[in-house]
């Protein structure tokens, strides 16, 4: 075999693996960090304006106090 196509198929290799390396793992744990950090902060916004209910003349719907 040719030392110049051995060369070649170790580069296809290479990029096959980094090509599967970033869609099978790095975007889809990129993509569940963000949702993840997206619903810890809706919770966290949510308490607080559960906090501030009633405020500036909003009233809690009934059978929520």
């Amino acid at each position: 075999m040719d030392p110049h196509a051995l060369i070649a198929l170790s580069q296809a290799w290479t990029d096959s693996i980094g090509l599967i390396f970033t869609w099978v793992i790095l975007l889809p744990v990129v993509a569940t960090i963000c949702v993840i950090v997206s619903i810890i902060s809706g919770r966290g916004d949510k308490a607080v304006d559960d906090e501030r209910a009633g405020r500036w003349g909003r009233k809690p719907p009934p059978g929520r106090e």
